[in-house]
């Protein structure tokens, strides 16, 4: 079975709605009253309105054939008042209570009775007929409804004022259930808008905005608080990737930094170690002093990204290798590069290098030249790290089907099991004692290189030391 859609109405509609359920709910009331009322009729506890009438009309039949000394007031009807005046009374004019000859009337009914007068509730109705002897009988009767049971009359409260007190309770009733029941529907409505407004106040404009409250004015606010959640959502987004970008480059220059550093300063070794004058010594001094003060500044510096910005840092390579263009790479001319780097970056260590190169001529990559040369020179820079001096770092290449494999081999330790296990991750040293400052981003700014160049970066531990081999597809 489909599920019914709850149609959208405004809010006159409600208005509208809350008055005709409260027309018809005091209609029903109405008809319930009435029903009760005709119900009691029927069962004789009470008479009808007219009965008053009727007495009075049988009673008038009657006395124009009795005296004041024969007056007979059981042959008259019960639900007759009657009040006997002096023969001095005119019809229709008030009397006074010395003028009282006989009643079967309360204190309060002949006082009425004599002036011609009415109670507050509703009308008395009168009827003056004079006797065979003169004297003057005044009737007194109401449209009301009298008890059916003249033991009831005088001793329960008036019928016809109870019924009409019962009305108006049932009809306040039924207008007090209607009205709440219209203010929950609304406080439900407009609640709605009140979680609409604790969400913005929140700050998560993440969370969706509450549904419909099939309420067209309250929806227009709901779609407007929604339409600004969207916005603000976007311009902060847009503000994040601002001060992402700015920090993912922060970061990259931090981690490049280290490598020009480390041949400055591994140059400036081998000079000092050289017989120099005193102006050349103070010169090399003053060198190694300002390279180790630039070395404390990127090492604090990738502590700054490190410890603000590491969620932003996981996308610092693939953002960098997303916008460098492609190029036809002549691999001999690269290696040529790559070896005079590996040199630079070795002797200051007094560590070893050696090339091995066995490429066909004219093979190529379809790559992105600085991207892949900087993936090269982490891998040699981190065998550097960790070879030993007197060690030694080898490069080598070689093409196999596809694929171009360009291995790195030290005679280091090894990579620490962790690394092994899990490849290269964001901020993964292995081994504490080998972390030295760095910040783990070498190995796994090489693996986001060859994976995006749709290669591959492979980790293992040799007899000797550690490998690390590239693999690049090569250009057709």
């Amino acid at each position: 079975m489909e599920k019914r859609v709850k149609r959208t109405r405004t809010l006159n509609g409600l208005l509208f709605g809350y008055l005709v359920r409260t027309i018809l709910a005091c209609a029903a009331v109405a008809i319930l009253w009435f029903a009760l009322l005709m119900g009691m009729i029927q069962a004789c506890f009470v008479l009808p309105a007219y009965s008053g009438s009727d007495a009075t009309l049988q009673a008038m039949e009657q006395l124009p054939a009795m005296s004041a000394d024969h007056f007979d007031a059981a042959a008259l009807p019960d639900l007759c008042r009657w009040v006997l005046l002096d023969s001095r009374v005119i019809p229709g004019a008030a009397a006074d209570s010395r003028d009282v000859l006989a009643t079967n009337m309360t204190e309060e009914q002949l006082s009425l009775a004599l002036a011609l007068g009415s109670p507050l509730i509703y009308t008395h109705f009168y009827r003056d007929v004079p006797l065979i002897d003169g004297t003057l009988c005044r009737l007194q009767y109401d449209f009301s409804m009298p008890y059916a049971d003249p033991a009831l009359r005088g001793k329960l409260p008036d019928f016809q004022g109870c019924m009409t007190l019962l009305l108006l309770l049932w009809l306040a009733a039924a207008v007090l259930w209607i009205t709440r029941r219209t203010a929950r529907q609304l406080r439900e409505k407009t609640g709605q808008l009140t979680r609409a407004c604790r969400i913005l106040a929140e700050g998560d404009l993440s969370v969706p905005m509450p549904g419909s409250t099939h309420l067209r004015e309250l929806d227009e606010a709901l779609q407007t608080m929604d339409r600004l959640r969207k916005e603000l959502a976007a311009s902060l987004k847009a503000q994040w990737l601002l001060e992402e970008q700015r920090s993912q480059r922060l970061a990259a220059l931090a981690h490049d930094l280290k490598t020009p550093l480390t041949v400055v300063r591994g140059n400036a070794e081998l000079l000092g170690e050289d017989a120099l004058s005193a102006p050349q010594r103070q010169a090399v001094e003053a060198i190694l002093r300002s390279s180790d003060r630039a070395a404390q500044y990127v090492a604090a510096l990738r502590d700054v990204c490190a410890a603000q910005y590491v969620a932003a840092l996981r996308d610092v390579c693939a953002a960098q290798v997303s916008h460098a263009p492609a190029e036809v790479l002549p691999v001999t001319g690269w290696l040529a590069e790559l070896r005079t780097l590996g040199q630079e970056l070795c002797a200051p260590h007094h560590v070893s290098f050696a090339a091995e190169f066995s490429t066909p001529d004219g093979a190529t990559l379809q790559a992105r030249r600085q991207e892949l040369t900087r993936a090269v020179e982490n891998l040699l820079a981190n065998a550097v790290r960790f070879t030993p001096a007197e060690g030694q770092i080898t490069l080598g290449c070689r093409c196999e089907t596809v694929f171009l494999l360009l291995t790195v081999q030290d005679t280091g330790p090894g990579f620490p099991a962790e690394i092994l296990q899990h490849g290269p991750q964001m901020f993964s040293t292995g081994d504490a004692a080998r972390s030295d400052g760095h910040q783990g981003l070498g190995l796994y700014f090489a693996r986001t290189v060859a994976e995006a160049h749709g290669g591959s970066l492979q980790l293992c531990n040799t007899p000797s030391g550690a490998l690390a081999t590239l693999q690049l597809p090569l250009h057709p």
